[in-house]
């Protein structure tokens, strides 16, 4: 009986060095995850610090050519302006006189819709 009672005794102490092993073996993986997390963390923080920071450079080198781009079309819009009035000034006085004499020029004649019904004189 007594080899009975050491077996099991050995058995318990087996158990217990197990749940030991197994115990650390958590630990250890729980923080491996968390220097992984952290590491992550890192590398995170350095691709964003390096994209914002291309993006800056990006914004500052393309901040210039938008004005530039903006006054260039304000300036072909104020040469449009300037040869439409000058092509006004040209043209003033025979769209004047081509309107009133539409104008004037009255024809007084029957509607067609008038003389094909057989209204008309």
């Amino acid at each position: 009986m007594a080899t009975k009672s050491e077996g099991i005794q050995r058995l318990l102490q087996a158990e217990q060095r197990a749940n030991v092993k197994v115990a650390e073996a958590k630990k250890k993986k729980q923080k491996r995850l968390k220097e992984a997390k952290d590491e992550a963390k890192k590398e995170i923080l350095m691709f964003k610090n390096n994209q914002e920071a291309a993006f800056q450079e990006k914004m500052a080198k393309s901040a210039g050519f938008g004005d530039d781009y903006t006054a260039q079309i304000n300036k072909q819009a104020e040469v449009d302006a300037q040869n439409l009035d000058s092509c006004l000034e040209k043209n003033r006085e025979e769209v004047v006189n081509w309107l009133v004499g539409i104008v004037a020029d009255i024809k007084p004649e029957v509607h067609r819709n008038y003389a094909t019904c057989g209204f008309a004189a």
